[in-house]
Formats: C-alpha cells, structure tokens, sequence
C-alpha cells in the first residue's frame, strides 16, 4: 500500500492528528477571519486546509469614499471576490495535501510556492508578524509566513518515535518483500534489509536509518 494510501485509510478509520491556527487579516474595511489546520501522521505533515470564515466584522462603511447609492454594488462586488478566494484555496488546499500525502513536498516547499501570493484580503496580520512586519499578501502569504514561524516547534511537538515492534514490524515486511520480488528494490537497498536485522539486534537504530528503512517500506508497497 502506498503511502497516501495509508494516510487515507488511517484518516477514514482512526483520523490523524491536527494543528489549527486561527488568524485575521484586517483589510481597513472589515476583520477576515481564517484558519489554517495542517493534519499530521508520524511525525510528517500530510494535509493541509485553508478556510476563510464566512462571518467577520461588519465593513467599515465609513471608510469608502464612494456615494451611498453605490454602496449595495461595492459590497456584492466585496463577496463576489471573497467567495472567489474560498473556492481558489479549497482548490490549491486539495492539491497540496496530495503533494504532501505523497511525500512530493514539504511545509517549506509550500511555503516557498506560496509566499507574496497576491490574493484577497489582503492587508495587515498580527499573528504572522516577523521584522518586515505584519502586512500580508492574502491568506496564502499569511500560511507561508506562519509555516517559517512556526515548523521547527510544530515538527518538535508532532515527532514520532517508532515502537521496537513497529521497527521490526517494517523490518519483517522489507524482508518478505526483497524474497518475493528481489528486482524491485536496487542493490544499496537489498544490501541495506540483510543487514538492518543483525543492527537492530546489536544496537539501537539511528534516526537516520529507520527513516530509510520507513521510506523503502513505503516506496516499495512492504506489509
């Protein structure tokens, strides 16, 4: 089973862990409220949701300078684009979340892709708030900004430690899975399952190798 194989199966039976950071993007005419809710499993983050809270502060009608006849059509306009940011970032969520359940990208390569991303609202964001400052793109920069402020503690509080039977578990399975079809792993990764057993029997197993032990698991469909 792949990898977002698994993460969909976990997520549909026993759900994964979460993270949610509300923010506000305050734009001089109203309040846009947005959450920001990043799903985790072992220790790797594998969704990712962006929504826009379809209630806020009332707009500040004081502060457009247009006749008050034109008022109805300013705010239609208003939530006509905002309606229009929702759908795009449940879109842009969606594809994002296949790239992490996939392990085809990471917080930071979002963050990367997002960042200055021009998009309303846009304006000033106190929670994203570093030495340029608080203004803001719109959501996706606000997403961004939050990803480099806040990864580092949020990797520290989702770690995983592997259980010595998960460890031998996934060690098992790479064993039954080189026997049965040998040419789908490449000769560094054969060598690396023979001798994985004898060094996890002597010692304890660095981060760095049950991390390629995990990815060889999931690359080549063990268990």
């Amino acid at each position: 089973m792949k990898y977002w194989q698994r993460i969909e199966d976990r997520m549909a039976t026993q759900g994964i862990e979460t993270i949610t950071h509300k923010a506000t993007i305050e734009d001089g005419q109203r309040d846009n409220d947005f959450y920001i809710k990043i799903g985790w499993w072992r220790g790797r983050p594998v969704s990712i949701d962006v929504t826009m809270a379809r209630h806020g502060e009332k707009m500040n009608n004081d502060t457009l300078d247009i006749h008050k006849s034109a008022l109805p059509l300013v705010v239609d306009l208003r939530q006509r684009i905002l309606e229009n940011t929702r759908a795009s970032l449940e879109l842009i969520c969606r594809e994002a979340s296949l790239l992490l359940s996939s392990r085809r990208c990471k917080l930071d390569d979002l963050a990367e892709l997002w960042r200055v991303t021009q998009m309303e609202p846009k304006g000033h964001c106190k929670q994203v708030e570093d030495e340029l400052g608080d203004r803001v793109n719109g959501p996706l920069d606000a997403a961004a900004k939050l990803f480099k402020l806040k990864e580092a503690q949020w990797e520290k509080d989702m770690a995983y430690n592997y259980s010595e039977d998960e460890i031998e578990g996934m060690i098992r399975d790479c064993q039954e899975a080189l026997e049965e079809r040998p040419d789908d792993f490449t000769g560094w990764e054969r060598s690396f399952i023979e001798d994985i057993e004898d060094n996890n029997e002597t010692t304890h197993l660095s981060e760095g190798q049950i991390e390629k032990l995990e990815q060889i698991w999931e690359e080549r469909n063990c268990g």
